[in-house]
């Protein structure tokens, strides 16, 4: 696994990131960057108290999404290119241009403060630097997997309300009674996607 799309696996790699100060935002502009972004199991906490929680299907398959924005505009905290609730931002912010996928670790050289030059050191042969680590990095093949695991037991697609769709992505919130704190966080979160 080398790439997708703009994101290169690290494995090969020497990049540097020089701040996000001239950057117009461009990964908080649903147009030009990213209007969902997948969740584990951990980040549901982090999220749901200011976005949306919805779940998609790929192929068969029950994934979970945090949708931060509409796909055509900018995140609702994005203000004047700053992200204006900047230590509760989702961890899928918080890591950028950095994603895990999987075992391997990717850099999106869209990303118009990425570059072989200057700035603070992303990653350099094949290592991430100590500056891009986060917690949700450790162990993160384990916790997709258990991510995976709770989403198999709740799918039942009876169990889900079609919501809409967002860049071709179709949407979709739980519908039945639950005592799971991930499915509570889920409905808790929903306020913010009437706001979208």
């Amino acid at each position: 696994m080398e790439n997708i799309g703009s994101f290169v696996h690290i494995k090969k790699q020497n990049l540097h990131f020089n701040g996000c100060s001239t950057c117009e935002g461009h990964c908080c502009n649903g147009a030009k960057g990213f209007a969902v972004s997948p969740l584990i199991l951990e980040d549901f906490e982090a999220v749901y108290k200011n976005f949306a929680i919805l779940f998609s299907l790929s192929g068969e398959k029950l994934v979970v999404y945090v949708l931060l924005n509409d796909g055509q505009n900018y995140c609702k905290y994005c203000v004047d290119n700053l992200c204006s609730i900047y230590d509760q931002r989702p961890p899928a912010c918080e890591l950028y241009p950095i994603s895990p996928y999987f075992e391997h670790l990717l850099v999106d050289t869209n990303c118009p403060s990425v570059n072989s030059e200057f700035g603070k050191s992303i990653c350099s042969d094949g290592q991430l630097h100590s500056d891009f680590y986060t917690k949700r990095l450790e162990n993160f093949v384990q916790k997709l997997a258990a991510t995976q695991t709770f989403l198999e037991s709740i799918h039942h697609l009876d169990h889900f309300d079609y919501v809409g769709d967002i860049l071709g992505l179709p949407l979709f919130t739980y519908n039945q009674p639950s005592d799971s704190k991930y499915i509570q966080m889920h409905l808790e979160s929903l306020k913010h996607f009437v706001d979208k």
